[in-house]
């Protein structure tokens, strides 16, 4: 949440074609109640391929929550179930808290897909607080794709601690199995699954896709460092000819000229302040010279050009002299070998569970931790 937005996913598609771009998780109640849904949901056809994220528990919400965005021409609605926000999790249990129902989870992706044309898929964790044995994840992927017809899961290979551990911290402390993603794969062939948590290079990229995985996501490694994280996608891992930009130098001339369009799109006050302004228009650019020289000096020129810049074309005059040229005009980095590390945790998968899981919600295991945390 807070940033995948509008104008990251621009700057994301000035630097690639070709990459599925996620919206922040937009809350059904949000988009059913909201009168100026536009702000959340518009995105202009360039921004396709498109996946609106959205949260909820509740079938018939999600449904009318679903309608409403296929007008607006997603190319594929995802459920988070992966979210570990307590903003979220205690709120109306969606989320991670989610996975501690997979019927519930089957019911509102069923609902869903009666009620839309376009790919349901569900985002989610390896497990929840205890509920956290491969057997349990295999429950609940069978118990959702059974249910629902969902035929993609995008897995954080994380557990969530609901309790005890922050967003920040969730997104961290808790180990990284890679391996049961891939066993995952194996023991669900008809369906299929994109790997995510912990993965920050298109290196790691291409070789979790070598090893047969349908995609991979990418998230903070993409918004702090879109440049490093992005730059090459098109060519090293969709095959195209030639990536979208050349260099940072062209995508900042082009956010630039998009961004200064959109200020004061949403509304201007009577006092002048605009929705979006420069300085939320900006904001994308802040990681686009990661690791470069000058970088800390480039961010600091920024803040002080915000305080009386009126357009992002006046901030990137102002400041982009900071850099040296080879930053601003070097293309995109070709990527390198890819890692063996992925392979290594394909290598240790755990064992099929002995006739999987049949159904049922993991609370109804044991009731009270799943009862603590609705």
């Amino acid at each position: 949440m807070d940033w995948t937005d509008l104008y990251y996913r621009q700057l994301a598609r000035l630097i690639s074609r070709h990459t599925w771009l996620y919206t922040e998780m937009v809350v059904d109640q949000t988009i059913i109640h909201t009168p100026f849904i536009d702000k959340f949901l518009w995105f202009p056809p360039e921004q396709h391929p498109i996946v609106c994220q959205l949260g909820g528990s509740d079938p018939t919400l999600l449904a009318r929550a679903a309608a409403i965005v296929e007008r607006y021409g997603y190319d594929e609605i995802n459920l988070n179930c992966g979210c570990p926000s307590d903003r979220v999790a205690g709120a109306g249990c969606f989320g991670a808290a989610m996975m501690l129902r997979p019927q519930l989870v089957a019911d509102c992706c069923k609902a869903m897909r009666e009620a839309v044309l376009m790919p349901i898929t569900v985002k989610c964790r390896l497990g929840v607080d205890s509920f956290d044995s491969y057997p349990q994840l295999v429950n609940f992927v069978e118990v959702v794709s059974k249910g629902s017809g969902v035929s993609h899961f995008v897995i954080h290979a994380r557990k969530c601690l609901l309790k005890g551990l922050n967003p920040h911290q969730n997104r961290t402390v808790p180990p990284l199995r890679y391996e049961w993603v891939w066993a995952l794969k194996r023991d669900f062939p008809h369906l299929e699954f994109s790997l995510n948590g912990g993965v920050l290079t298109l290196e790691e990229v291409a070789s979790a896709l070598a090893l047969g995985i349908m995609g991979v996501m990418v998230g903070r490694a993409a918004y702090n460092m879109p440049w490093d994280a992005l730059g090459d996608a098109d060519r090293a891992i969709f095959g195209a000819e030639a990536n979208a930009a050349t260099s940072r130098r062209q995508v900042l001339h082009d956010y630039a000229a998009w961004a200064d369009s959109m200020i004061g799109h949403w509304r201007v006050e009577e006092d002048g302040h605009k929705s979006p302004n420069v300085r939320m228009l900006v904001k994308p650019l802040l990681g686009m010279f990661h690791g470069e020289p000058r970088a800390k000096k480039w961010r600091a020129a920024v803040d002080a050009a915000l305080k009386t810049a009126e357009t992002v074309g006046e901030v990137l005059d102002a400041t982009l002299p900071v850099l040296k040229p080879e930053s601003l005009d070097a293309p995109p980095r070709p990527l390198g070998e890819p890692p063996q590390l992925l392979e290594h945790y394909a290598a240790e998968l755990p064992p099929t569970p002995e006739g999987l899981a049949s159904g049922g919600d993991m609370q109804q295991e044991a009731a009270e931790p799943a009862t603590a945390v609705a």
